[in-house]
């Protein structure tokens, strides 16, 4: 796979950060329903997402839009047009694809599906303001029979959702949904040392609090939101039990070729420069390895 440089790419649209974030929190009061393994619900992530990523703190789609538009490029100009995006936390894994999209002059017939409400209503909301169209499914993916099968699948940071025993029926799966010579291409953190209960140790609980309300109380102009009460979302998100990520490259690729892909393109390496301010631990990008790859349907 060919990658373009980052010089070479479109510019990024502006993403409207400061108008959803509040609509992300109020929206997971009313929509985030579902309970996880842990009898907790999704609310706290969905409804703080948004300020960690104005805070500069999360690793998004955007940070990999080099790898996902020279991915997605060759597909593009083979006239793959029938995508899903697996999974999505707000609307950035959709607004990438549908960049790249745009930036070769063409439209995606894109399907964004989750098993939460919110996510999905804020990939509506943003396709709306950006002119474009995608569908939506609220569903668990494990049980999404979709009536025809996609010529991509588009993921970020999504298998950590799921127990590592889960994990190869999630890959047989979107194979399942998949067209013969379909392409998946995804982006996850991978971390060699993660253990089995994986999650913010005490420190990194404590120290994300502070720096999430102290970064808070600088952004200019001021949130629509108390830094105060940012921080005890803060304190919230960091209680989220989450499975370890993936360990290394040969584990993804064996879980991949165990599934029906083949790989076709694997790096590993740093998100990229990130600020001072941003804390460590789980799903934090400071000082992360993410892994992107892109399997084929044999």
């Amino acid at each position: 796979m060919a990658e373009l440089q980052d010089d070479a790419l479109p510019p990024l649209p502006d993403e409207p950060l400061a108008a959803s974030a509040p609509l992300a929190r109020e929206w997971s009061e009313q929509y985030c329903r579902h309970i996880d393994d842990w009898g907790m619900s999704c609310r706290w992530a969905h409804g703080l997402w948004q300020y960690l990523r104005l805070l500069n703190f999360a690793a998004t789609p955007r940070d990999h839009a080099a790898f996902y538009h020279g991915a997605l490029g060759p597909l593009i100009r083979d006239g793959r047009r029938r995508i899903l995006v697996s999974g999505s936390a707000d609307y950035a894994m959709p607004a990438c694809v549908l960049w790249a999209y745009a930036s070769m002059g063409e439209a995606a017939d894109l399907t964004v599906a989750d098993i939460c409400e919110t996510p999905l209503r804020l990939s509506a909301w943003y396709a709306r303001r950006a002119g474009a169209r995608l569908t939506t499914e609220a569903c668990d993916v494990l049980s999404y029979r979709p009536a025809q099968p996609f010529e991509i699948i588009c993921t970020h940071a999504f298998l950590p959702f799921f127990a590592p025993a889960e994990r190869p029926a999630l890959i047989a799966h979107w194979r399942t949904l998949l067209v013969a010579g379909g392409c998946l291409i995804t982006v996850n953190r991978v971390q060699p040392d993660a253990p089995e209960a994986f999650g913010f140790s005490a420190e990194q609980a404590r120290d994300f609090r502070a720096r999430v309300m102290r970064e808070a109380g600088r952004v200019s102009p001021p949130l629509a939101i108390a830094p105060g009460e940012l921080a005890e979302m803060a304190t919230q998100y960091a209680t989220l039990r989450r499975h370890p990520p993936p360990r290394s490259a040969q584990e993804l690729t064996r879980l991949f070729e165990a599934g029906g892909f083949r790989v076709a393109f694997l790096r590993v390496g740093p998100v990229g420069a990130r600020p001072a301010s941003a804390p460590s631990g789980p799903t934090m990008s400071s000082g992360a390895q993410y892994a992107q790859l892109v399997a084929v349907r044999d």
